[in-house]
Formats: C-alpha cells, sequence, structure tokens
C-alpha cells in the first residue's frame, strides 16, 4: 500500500473508532434492538439450531485457520530457503501476525479473558440471568470465554484482510468467469462469519464491530512493516 493510502487509511479507521464509540455509548439499545431481531420468547436465539448456519460458520472458521497455517507453512518454507508457491514472506509474516495478534493474543487472550461482558443469549432481557452491559464498559458478568470482542469476528475479519492481500495475485490466473465469484466470496464469507455470531445469540453487534476495528488496526500497523521488508528484500 503507497505511504498515502496507509495515511488515509488511518484517519478512516479513526472516523470508525470515533463512531462506534459515540454510537454504542450513547444508544446500547441498539445491540439489544439488533439481537432482538433474532430472539423469539419461548425459541430463543432460534438460527442457532440451524445446521445450514452452523455449516457456514464452521466453513469461515476452518477457512481462517487454514490461512493461518498456510501463512506458518510459508514461513518455514522461506526459512528453508524453498521458493514460495505464492506471495512473498514478508505477505506471509503479515497474515500470520495478523491472526496471531489479533484473534489470539488480543481477543481470546486479553480482552475475552478479563473484560467481562455477558453474551447476548445469557441477559435478562433474552431469558439469561446476567445483565446486559455497554461493550466499551468493563463489567463483571462474564468470567471466561465472554462476549467483548467477537472471536470469531477478529477471525472473520483477518480473512477478509487475507483475501484483499492475495486476490490481486490469484485474480489474473483465474479463468474470466471465476474471477467475480471468487471476489463475491472474499466479501460474503468474513461478513457471514461476522453477521452468524450476531444472528445465533453468540455475540452483540458492537462485538463484532470493534473486534472489526482492532483486526484493522493490527492490520494497518502491520502494513508499515509488510512495506518496509519489500523495500528490504525485494520480492523475498
Amino acid at each position: 500500500m503507497p505511504p498515502g493510502d496507509l495515511g488515509r487509511a488511518w484517519i478512516l479507521l479513526a472516523a470508525a473508532y470515533a463512531a462506534a464509540a459515540v454510537i454504542f455509548s450513547l444508544w446500547p439499545g441498539i445491540d439489544l434492538w439488533v439481537s432482538g431481531l433474532f430472539y423469539r420468547p419461548g425459541a430463543g436465539f432460534f438460527l442457532a439450531r440451524s445446521g445450514a448456519l452452523e455449516l457456514l460458520r464452521e466453513t469461515v472458521w476452518g477457512a481462517s485457520v487454514l490461512v493461518a497455517l498456510a501463512a506458518a507453512g510459508l514461513l518455514v518454507l522461506s526459512a528453508l530457503g524453498r521458493p514460495l508457491p505464492i506471495g512473498t514472506r514478508a505477505e506471509a509474516a503479515f497474515v500470520f501476525l495478523l491472526y496471531l495478534l489479533g484473534p489470539v493474543l488480543l481477543v481470546d487472550g486479553l480482552l475475552k479473558r478479563f473484560w467481562g461482558r455477558a453474551r447476548p443469549a445469557s441477559v435478562t432481557e433474552f431469558g439469561g440471568t446476567l445483565d446486559f452491559t455497554v461493550a466499551l464498559v468493563p463489567a463483571d458478568q462474564c468470567h471466561r470465554n465472554c462476549a467483548f470482542v467477537s472471536g470469531e469476528g477478529a477471525a472473520a475479519a483477518a480473512l477478509g484482510v487475507t483475501f484483499a492481500l492475495v486476490l490481486p495475485r490469484l485474480l489474473p490466473q483465474l479463468p474470466p468467469r471465476m474471477r467475480r465469484p471468487m471476489i463475491a466470496l472474499a466479501i460474503l464469507l468474513p461478513l457471514a462469519g461476522m453477521a452468524l455470531r450476531v444472528m445465533t445469540g453468540r455475540h452483540f453487534l458492537s462485538d463484532t464491530v470493534f473486534a472489526v476495528l482492532f483486526v484493522m488496526t493490527i492490520a494497518l500497523a502491520l502494513g508499515r512493516f509488510l512495506r518496509r521488508a519489500d523495500g528490504r528484500c525485494g520480492a523475498c
């Protein structure tokens, strides 16, 4: 990414943070309203029992795991001095670090462990016993594997960033009839992964929104590393 584009991306990201913080702090009921669209008294979050949606969720999650492992494998090949079948060492390091620093360390290792926000299916508004709390305020309603932020949402966001990085290399090699489906898949698969967490009562809308923002922050920070590494080693 050219330096100018990176600077504009930081500005847009800061604006997105500000907008999300204002919206979900001043109108926290948005979270309850959106989750309520998928809740039925007596039936709960009924879409959580859909086999088709569960298969889609597993597909998105499996794709994220596969991408992270593939990036790690490319780094191993590079360390052994082998030519890489796609991309550069810097790009493989970017993808691997994006998953490691985002979904693994920041989300699962820190926020979900200590933020204490209850999941939608556990709050009193949706038949549970715990209190609903605002996204950006630490709480004591959950003690492990909590709602803020969404781990699978963060992984889906990382998957989307990876698609954006890899697609320009893949599309010229594909038959023209395959290019649009690939672009559609690259856009829809991560979005579906995030939406499913809300639709099935596992996360509030704000949990997924901030998961995306955190992953994008890490991606932009790593983007500087990626550009410097490419400048040092060319197509390494």
